[in-house]
């Protein structure tokens, strides 16, 4: 399984239907603003991980993102697939996601 997801084939995953969960583990002080909410996203606090991660459920697949995407989701996606879950973030984090949503807007 690829490491990554970009924002144009997760959001085809997400109106497709697929059975796949959306976490934001941005740290506390970084979701000050949400400026393009993902879907179906729930935060979870990424430091509290090995508490939650056994609550997941059974879905096919889980997403992760952060600001960047880079250690924070990073390494929440690591410890998820150490779970034996199948894994990945979002390639450039939230604000690759909002850049995408602004792009398919026509802003």
């Amino acid at each position: 399984m690829k490491d990554s997801i970009s924002p144009t084939d997760l959001d085809r995953l997400l109106t497709g239907g697929a059975n796949v969960r959306v976490f934001d583990v941005r740290r506390e002080e970084d979701r000050v603003h949400i400026a393009c909410p993902i879907p179906g996203t729930e935060w979870r606090n990424p430091e509290q991980i090995a508490e939650w991660c056994r609550d997941i459920g059974n879905v096919d697949e889980v997403v992760v993102f952060c600001v960047h995407g880079h250690h924070v989701s990073q390494s929440t996606r690591d410890t998820l697939r150490a779970h034996g879950m199948k894994a990945r973030i979002i390639e450039g984090g939230i604000e690759a996601w909002c850049d995408y949503v602004k792009s398919k807007e026509g802003g």
